[in-house]
């Protein structure tokens, strides 16, 4: 056979690439949808079909129906210009990539009881509280018990080599941030705290810390031998009762030995007598609580408190849902999997705790008792066997699939022996409040007398974009769940569990302890957690580098490879453009569009030229961001641009290589209008 075979004929040489949410960021465009190539390929067909049509005046009805059917051909065309997408996402779906759920906010709330009788109140775990704001209430549900006391902060004092130093209290607990153990501690070292009140706070006293941000230390996991790192300090707390001291247990800390902010829960005995400390200036007695260097010292700069609260306890912006039977789905697929759904959402993922009855048909007398067994639930059923009883959750629409005897085990049949003991739904930016916005009571309790948050909730954050989907879903397949390669660490680091990672970046070799030559048999990975509003580069926290270490080396990573978590270095970068603005166009509009072009092209989680943060070590360059800020509606031109990193300005219209594996932050652009154009 020889020439054109039919299946060419029509065939454009080579297709048209047009932007899209794959890794890629392009994608093939099948057709041309637009409403003048509709009508074109119209016009084209006249001369075959109907030569005889040779009026193309705007007022006749034969040109009036070909602009009216351009116009509605245009959407239909668009939805098929999908199709790629859309494959994508089902081969996704079909291979177990799933959106990732939102998250939900974390506040530290501290409460203010009146008891009768001076004793402390129990607020158990569970207790919600509310804030009412523009997206609705928002609930937050304490995570633990709290026995809450009306004691009140009297007293802050520290001791450094011997003598006692008074800090002045203020709003937050301390007027000024200060030194918990002076400028250089050493063992014997404390932090005194004086308790006002009529009663013991027995038997629990709960504090919230508030530690200086610093970026928290990398955290290693895994390898044949570890690698050497200083032990911390021990820190022992006591409790002067009279003129004797008295251990205080610690129950829970959340600070990991001041390490971060968090909350510190301590078993106190009954019995504790108000008294001075020795070397204490006079005044009345309180109840003294002493933090003490027992033995060791900091490898870092010493903790510096900013705040001391009592009566606080960690909360999440979620509320729990218990004892509810799902509800049965039918399965119009085929597939014979189980399909129910729960009626809250959306739905807080590793939240759901399903029971399922045991089946008892082949007891035909009724003499066997069905047994409760808790399913577990699993991102994907592809990997179990009919054995396992796990279940898949559908986070946005509550929808709960079991397996089909293949891949997962069956439900037993039966009426209502499915239940949902318990999930919690929240999540999402809306509980990222600030200080003092958690103010309403919803669990009706005894002797509370209010709630607040007397600092800004952390986290919170969307479900995943599908275009994110797309683009990482791809990479996870070419993974396929194991850390061969240094970005496999990087993208399997964002599903540790506990841990909030937006972003991560693996290094082969690097140890930030360990500046120099790459270490052998050490991959490093480099943590950015969700950003806020609060203006300031996203720093992980110590537990989510701990639980990225952890996850990946257990996990994931081969044997005997150290897994370093650490935040990323950022460079801060202010763009200073003079602009030429179009004088038809609001002012403030413009400059407010410009201003939010150059943030968001330079923005580690939202940057960059394909939208999914800027690029680990990209080089600033002149050109790109010119073209950023001439796409803006009403910016005509850009006669000078120049970058100032790290407080440097460098000269104008040139460009900037950043350190390898580094990240750059966006301070406030200044923009200045130059020669308006008429």
């Amino acid at each position: 056979m020889t020439g054109h075979v039919w299946w060419e004929r029509d065939s454009p040489a080579e297709g048209r690439l047009v932007p899209g949410p794959g890794p890629s960021a392009v994608q093939p465009e099948l057709i041309e949808a637009t409403r003048e190539a509709v009508r074109a390929a119209v016009r084209g067909r006249i001369p075959g079909y109907t030569p005889d049509w040779t009026n193309s005046d705007r007022g006749d009805a034969g040109v009036a129906l070909v602009r009216l059917f351009g116009t509605q051909a245009e959407p239909v065309l668009a939805r098929a210009n999908r199709l790629p997408e859309k494959v994508l996402a089902e081969h996704l779906s079909a291979a177990g990539v799933r959106r990732r759920p939102a998250g939900a906010a974390v506040a530290l709330l501290e409460f203010t009881v009146n008891p009768p009788d001076g004793a402390s109140v129990l607020i158990p775990a569970g207790f919600q509280a509310a804030v009412s704001g523009t997206a609705g209430q928002v609930v937050y549900e304490t995570d633990g018990d709290l026995y809450a006391t009306p004691a009140r902060l009297e007293a802050l004092a520290v001791q450094e080599a011997g003598s006692l130093e008074t800090i002045p209290l203020g709003p937050s607990g301390a007027g000024r941030p200060f030194a918990a153990f002076g400028r250089e501690p050493q063992p014997g070292d404390g932090l005194w705290i004086g308790l006002a009140g009529t009663a013991s706070p027995y038997p629990m006293l709960s504090l919230g810390l508030v530690i200086v941000a610093a970026p928290p230390a990398p955290s290693a996991s895994g390898g044949l031998v570890p690698l050497p790192s200083p032990p911390p300090p021990l820190l022992r707390w006591d409790v002067l009762d009279g003129t004797r001291f008295v251990p205080a247990t610690v129950v829970r800390d959340g600070t990991g030995g001041l390490r971060a902010s968090g909350t510190l829960e301590l078993r106190v005995p009954r019995s504790w007598a108000p008294s001075r400390p020795p070397g204490a200036r006079p005044g009345p007695p309180l109840r003294w609580l002493r933090l003490q260097i027992a033995h060791g010292a900091f490898a870092a700069p010493p903790p510096t408190l900013s705040g001391l609260r009592l009566n606080t306890v960690a909360a999440t912006a979620a509320r729990t849902i218990r004892d509810e039977p799902p509800q049965p789905v039918q399965d119009t697929s085929g597939s014979g999997r189980r399909r129910m759904r729960l009626s809250q959402v959306p739905i807080l993922e590793g939240s759901v705790v399903i029971e399922v009855d045991d089946d008892t048909g082949g007891d035909v007398f009724g003499t066997t008792t069905a047994r409760a067994t808790r399913w577990e639930e699993v991102e994907s059923l592809a990997a179990y066997g009919p054995d396992d009883r796990v279940f898949t959750v559908d986070h946005q629409t509550g929808e709960v699939t079991f397996g089909d005897g293949v891949n997962g085990a069956a439900v037993p049949p039966g009426f209502r022996n499915v239940r949902a003991v318990r999930y919690r739904v929240g999540g999402g930016t809306a509980g990222a409040v600030l200080a003092g916005a958690v103010n309403g009571v919803v669990t009706a309790l005894p002797f509370v007398a209010g709630v607040t948050n007397p600092f800004p909730a952390s986290g919170g954050t969307d479900p995943e974009p599908d275009a994110d989907v797309l683009r990482r879903g791809a990479a996870e397949l070419r993974a396929r769940g194991r850390a061969v390669t240094p970005a496999d660490y990087g993208l399997l680091a964002t599903r540790a569990p506990g841990a909030a990672v937006a972003r991560a970046h693996g290094v082969a070799g690097l140890h930030p302890d360990y500046a120099g030559a790459p270490i052998p048999g050490v991959v490093g990975v480099l943590v950015v957690p969700p950003a806020d509003d609060g203006g300031e580069p996203p720093l992980p926290t110590a537990e989510t580098l701990r639980a990225v270490a952890g996850y990946l080396t257990r996990e994931v990573a081969p044997a005997g490879v150290t897994v370093v978590a650490a935040p990323v270095r950022y460079h801060r970068v202010t763009v200073e453009a003079w602009v030429v603005l179009d004088l038809d166009r609001d002012r403030a509009g413009v400059l407010a569009r410009a201003n939010d072009a150059v943030t968001t092209y330079l923005h580690p989680l939202r940057g960059g030229d394909g939208g999914a943060g800027w690029p680990f070590g990209g080089a600033l360059r002149h050109t790109p961001m010119v073209r950023r800020l001439l796409a803006v509606d009403g910016v005509r031109a850009v006669s000078r641009l120049s970058f100032t990193v790290d407080g440097l300005r460098l000269p104008p219209c040139t460009d900037h290589s950043i350190a390898p594996h580094t990240l750059v932050w966006p301070e406030r652009p200044l923009l200045i209008p130059v020669g308006d154009r008429p």
